[in-house]
């Protein structure tokens, strides 16, 4: 009987600078080429499947003639502690005198962390403010944010930070550049929430459009539904509008913005564009100009990133440009409305309403900014606005999220894993290796 030969796997020896050797107890995947797919030994069987196909020098017999063994693939021998790493994949060093990593939690009161699988310490602090980062983060080779900003400043006392994680979605407060001088590696939870966030989007604009907050102030503060058999009187133009009546303009078309326009076209809208950039110079195929999504929609719908040039994107000009039966719902970020400039219209009724997860000044309260006013200074209520408190991502599942991909941020540093190629990087990475990925 004859016995087939075994296939012997062989693995391209790669030019010697390119080989790194790392040990196998942090070691994910080891990956071997081969003539039609990859093979993927994992970690738990990676022993035996090393020592029975890579680890016994299987080369070329000599009795074969040289050009022969020349002509094929040289072969290299791995053995049970060490593996081929990628020039890009190198764990960071630990500070001198130090045998494990600190990870420093600033605002450990939004969500419980993920267990880390490797050796270190930690302190979670439930709330930080400013002024208290640097003395918290002096020690720390890991700091882990969310709100609460960790600037330059801030840096210059911890002289041990290599990752600062965000466990949110916008990093907006981010000094990119300095992080990347200081070649401080930046992660965060990319489309996180996008989920729930576009759900909150929808519940803000039916509690707008339909007044539900108004409506239940009048119930459960006064007898006027009693008196009057009626509350419609709060909308003094007339009936509001339904889903079909509306035309939704998305300022922001990333992921969130692709999500809200699926949700609202499930629900029923009239019609759904898709703004271009303000101030661009062309508009790209299946959106409309910035000025002509104001002048259409009557719901202006924000989800777009704060950055330089879009803080008060909608300020009071563009608020006079809107539909008198408009609304502005922001689940972005705080100051991209400018504030004072939608309590004016709110109050004057330039729109019919308006509604934001997010706020300039957080946390918020009365008489922090222009449209929480105090009523004891004197200060007028601002009608037709809903305000929830930035709780927009909050879900089960937005936590299961955030959780998964800031450990993966956390661990594929400590591990050297993040960047996978010369122009590739793990999604949670903004800045890794001196370099601004995104």
């Amino acid at each position: 009987m004859l016995c087939t030969p075994r296939r012997i796997w062989r693995l391209p020896l790669p030019p010697l600078a390119q080989v790194h050797k790392r040990p196998i107890s942090s070691l994910t995947t080891v990956r071997a080429s081969r003539p039609s797919s990859q093979t993927r030994i994992s970690t738990p069987k990676l022993q035996a499947s090393v020592s029975r196909r890579a680890s016994t020098r299987r080369s070329v017999p000599f009795s074969s003639p040289p050009q022969q063994r020349e002509q094929r693939s040289r072969t290299i021998s791995l053995d049970t502690n060490t593996a081929i790493m990628s020039p890009f994949q190198s764990p960071p060093p630990l500070p001198q005198g130090k045998d494990k990593h600190h990870i420093v939690v600033l605002e450990g009161i939004h969500a419980a962390m993920p267990p880390f699988s490797f050796p270190h310490t930690i302190t979670v602090h439930q709330r930080t403010a400013p002024e208290q980062v640097a003395e918290r983060i002096r020690d720390a080779t890991i700091v882990i944010a969310c709100v609460v900003p960790v600037t330059p400043a801030d840096m210059d006392a911890a002289p041990h930070l290599g990752c600062l994680s965000v466990m949110a979605v916008g990093i907006h407060w981010v000094d990119k550049r300095d992080c990347a001088a200081r070649n401080v590696t930046v992660t965060k939870c990319p489309a996180g929430n996008v989920d729930a966030v576009s759900e909150h989007f929808l519940g803000l604009y039916f509690a707008s459009r339909k007044r539900i907050v108004q409506v239940h102030e009048r119930v459960t503060q006064s007898k006027e539904w009693r008196e009057k058999g009626t509350l419609t009187t709060l909308w003094p133009t007339g009936p509001p509008m339904g889903c079909r009546q509306e035309v939704l303009a998305i300022m922001g078309y990333g992921t969130l913005g692709k999500r809200i326009a699926q949700l609202a076209r499930a629900v029923g809208f009239g019609e759904v564009l898709v703004s271009e950039r303000k101030n661009a110079t062309a508009v790209r195929e299946g959106r409309v100009s910035f000025d002509e999504a104001l002048k259409r929609a009557s719901v202006i719908g924000l989800c777009l990133p704060k950055e330089d040039d879009t803080v008060d994107l909608i300020s009071e000009k563009e608020l006079k440009m809107m539909r008198p039966d408009a609304l502005v719902i922001n689940v972005a970020r705080g100051g991209i409305v400018n504030e004072a400039a939608l309590a004016r219209a709110l109050r004057e009724g330039w729109i019919a309403g308006a509604a934001t997860d997010v706020l300039e000044i957080e946390p918020a309260g009365v008489g922090s900014g222009p449209l929480t006013p105090d009523p004891a200074e004197g200060e007028q209520p601002v009608p037709n606005l809903t305000i929830s408190s930035h709780i927009a991502w909050f879900t089960q599942t937005t936590i299961e999220t955030y959780q998964r991909l800031l450990k993966e941020g956390v661990e594929g540093w400590v591990n050297g894993t993040l960047q996978e190629s010369e122009d590739t990087v793990h999604t949670v990475a903004v800045v890794h290796n001196g370099k601004i990925w995104n």
